[in-house]
């Protein structure tokens, strides 16, 4: 003799499936976007350390001809191999009390900044209350040493 499960039972069973799937897809949105905030903040140290050590670059070599080409490439190799996640990435180098004056006018002890600035595209774009892109900024000041 078999037992079988009344109609209330069956009932349950289904709607305990609904319930899961509520349950799960609010789970999963949640973790996305748990993730999607930790790029975000791996992408915003990446690049705080980038702009720091071109930043650091510039401070020794601030009388080269080329010294903004050679920061730019400090601060592309500094990403870790993350700079394609920042397709629009404009970095800028200048002499923090003149912006508009060339990097061979600084004396020792005159700034430096370093700024650079990107936009990261989420890996889920569909995710409501978050935006499909995030704008990244980042600058370093440091103190001229000279050649």
């Amino acid at each position: 003799m078999t037992i079988r499960p009344s109609a209330q039972a069956r009932r349950r069973r289904g709607a305990t499936a609904v319930e899961f799937a509520v349950v799960l897809s609010v789970f999963i949105l949640f973790l996305f976007s748990v993730f999607e905030y930790g790029r975000f903040v791996m992408m915003s140290n990446l690049l705080i350390n980038a702009t720091r050590e071109g930043c650091r670059y510039a401070l020794v070599h601030a009388q080269d001809a080329t010294v903004v080409a050679d920061v730019q490439t400090v601060v592309r190799s500094r990403l870790a191999g993350q700079v394609n996640q920042l397709p629009d990435l404009a970095i800028s180098v200048y002499p923090t009390n003149n912006p508009t004056a060339a990097m061979s006018s600084t004396n020792p002890d005159d700034p430096i900044t370093v700024m650079a600035t990107g936009t990261l595209s989420s890996l889920f774009p569909k995710l409501p209350y978050l935006p499909s892109s995030f704008t990244i900024r980042s600058s370093s000041v440091m103190t001229c040493e000279g050649n």
